[in-house]
């Protein structure tokens, strides 16, 4: 079977996808990654097809105005629109991109981030259209006025859309909007996330399975540096900073006060340092910066781990068996950082425009040393290990692409 999957977003949304497609490649499909360009290198040295899409310059931080405009007091709103603005800017050519490549395809995987890409491409050639989710759906998604909320949203973005899909050719847009259509159609929606973590299970239908997280065992990074090795064997397990690909206007600044947050916890640290971070910071000789780096070798040699609360960063935490101290600048950030103080896995969140060096003492102190805190940490990890979600996922999809098939395909796949 021949297989698209479209992910827009950081590696945290992109990386799940690709351990998705190496299971679905492994059970004989053909599989291609849609991504930013940037991840063409991981995709491809995974053993899977590449296709590009358009990357907008605030997402890729190009200049500190740009990251100004998306932080902007790092309020939630602003961000998000100045990011869907962006997103604007490349919309014809990024919806060119999907659409090639997605054809031939006969089944369209798409992120939620990339779900109207996905369901414009799905619409065009006829392919089956799996919507995976790395998030539990938001709050909204649940009152009663959703459905009039994402009408007068989906009017908005068709009149956004109608240029980039009259260049490439569509016809116009229904005026109706499409994810109530795509939930009556028993669209399959598979849920990346472990059922010990978001225990929804009872409420979903046939068509929508939560399945453990997708983890990634390829090992896609570059060897941990020896300076780094050297530091963790100096000493105590440090505690891990770093905020993936989140924007920063200072992040000097930034760097400066996690560095006094671990000084006033009397903690040592290791800053991974993102797309403009940490790296102009003078550090002390208990505070170790490294750039690129497994976060799977590194958080299961910390004592906790300071983050942002994306999905990805978020589920390898938690995999490791290790507390979080979750900072959310924006969007999913905040519902995981509320999930993870909930489950008892991380003291509470701290929004970025609130963040100072006292409130991430605070926190960092309370999740090295809570031993209820810990504990449960462990616990979850432990859980979480051993899952296989990926395995999982797979056999949900072969499953319901049986069932559209039709009883013949069945009898012939079962020989």
């Amino acid at each position: 079977m021949r297989i698209t999957l479209l992910s827009l977003g950081s590696r945290g949304d992109v990386q799940p996808l690709l351990g998705f497609g190496l299971g679905l490649a492994a059970a004989g499909n053909d599989v291609r990654v849609a991504a930013f360009p940037r991840f063409e290198r991981q995709v491809t040295d995974a053993g899977l097809e590449f296709a590009p899409l358009a990357e907008g310059r605030i997402s890729r931080g190009a200049t500190a105005a740009d990251r100004r405009v998306a932080q902007r007091g790092s309020h939630q709103t602003p961000a998000l629109v100045a990011l869907v603005k962006d997103a604007h800017s490349v919309l014809g050519q990024r919806l060119a991109d999907a659409l090639s490549a997605c054809e031939g395809a006969e089944v369209i995987v798409t992120n939620e981030l990339a779900l109207l890409l996905g369901w414009q491409a799905s619409e065009h050639s006829g392919a089956q259209l799996v919507r995976a989710r790395l998030c539990p759906p938001p709050r909204v998604a649940q009152n009663p006025a959703a459905p009039a909320v994402r009408q007068t949203a989906w009017l908005a973005m068709r009149r956004w859309l109608a240029a980039a899909r009259r260049a490439a050719g569509l016809p116009p847009l229904s005026w109706r909007e499409p994810v109530g259509q795509l939930a009556a159609r028993g669209t399959l929606e598979l849920r990346a996330y472990s059922p010990a973590v978001v225990p929804d299970s009872a409420s979903l239908s046939a068509s929508t399975q939560v399945t453990g997280y997708w983890f990634l065992e390829n090992d896609v990074d570059p060897e941990p540096p020896q300076e780094l090795a050297q530091f963790l064997e100096a000493g105590p397990p440090p505690v891990c900073v770093g905020f993936g690909s989140m924007i920063d206007a200072d992040p000097q600044g930034m760097s400066e006060l996690a560095v006094e947050a671990l000084r006033r916890a009397g903690q040592r640290g290791v800053l991974i340092r993102g797309a403009q971070g940490f790296d102009k910071a003078q550090l002390p000789d208990s505070v170790h910066a490294v750039g690129a780096i497994s976060h799977d070798w590194l958080f299961e040699r910390c004592s906790a781990v300071v983050h942002h609360g994306g999905a990805g960063t978020t589920a390898t935490a938690l995999k490791a068996g290790v507390p979080s101290v979750i900072v959310p600048h924006m969007i999913d950030q905040v519902a995981w950082g509320r999930t993870i103080h909930a489950l008892g896995a991380g003291p509470a969140p701290i929004r970025r425009r609130k963040l100072s060096p006292e409130r991430l003492h605070e926190a960092i102190a309370a999740a090295v040393t809570d031993v209820k805190i810990r504990e449960r940490a462990a616990a979850l990890g432990g859980r979480i290990r051993a899952e296989d979600g990926i395995k999982c996922a797979v056999g949900v999809f072969e499953k319901h692409m049986q069932q559209i098939a039709g009883p013949s395909a069945l009898e012939l796949s079962n020989g």
